[in-house]
């Protein structure tokens, strides 16, 4: 049975404008290779799996979600996000922080660049209410 705070997840994601919602996934993403830098500073060979699996899993999801057809930048983030998920994966693999790092020099700055796009976008949806 789920608890009433996955009940509250779930309704804040469901209903949650697609901006909000590509915040979340880049707030998880975030969270996840915070958390596999910690796994290498203490040596937590799990930690560095999970969280490298999890920001593997996101990168995949934002990958994919590209809509490489309708718009000319899409290929270029998609090899961008290429390389981040092979650097991600050979960490994993071969447990080693550099490559993380490689990751996050790609990553950090597209996820600022979606949280401004989406702070946009979320300011225009305000604006087009108001007037």
């Amino acid at each position: 049975m789920p608890s009433g705070r996955d009940s509250y997840k779930a309704n804040a994601v469901g209903t949650a404008s697609p901006a909000v919602r590509l915040v979340m996934v880049i707030d998880q993403l975030d969270a996840s290779l915070a958390r596999a830098q910690r796994g290498y500073e203490q040596n937590d060979l799990y930690e560095i799996h999970c969280s490298l699996m999890n920001a593997q899993a996101i990168v995949a999801l934002l990958r994919d979600s590209l809509q490489l057809d309708i718009w000319d930048a899409a290929a270029d983030i998609y090899r961008l996000y290429e390389f981040a998920l092979d650097r991600l994966v050979r960490s994993n693999l071969n447990k080693d922080r550099t490559l993380l790092e490689e990751a996050q020099e790609v990553l950090l700055p597209l996820m600022d660049a979606w949280r401004k796009a989406a702070k946009m976008v979320s300011t225009d949806d305000l604006a087009s209410l108001n007037s």
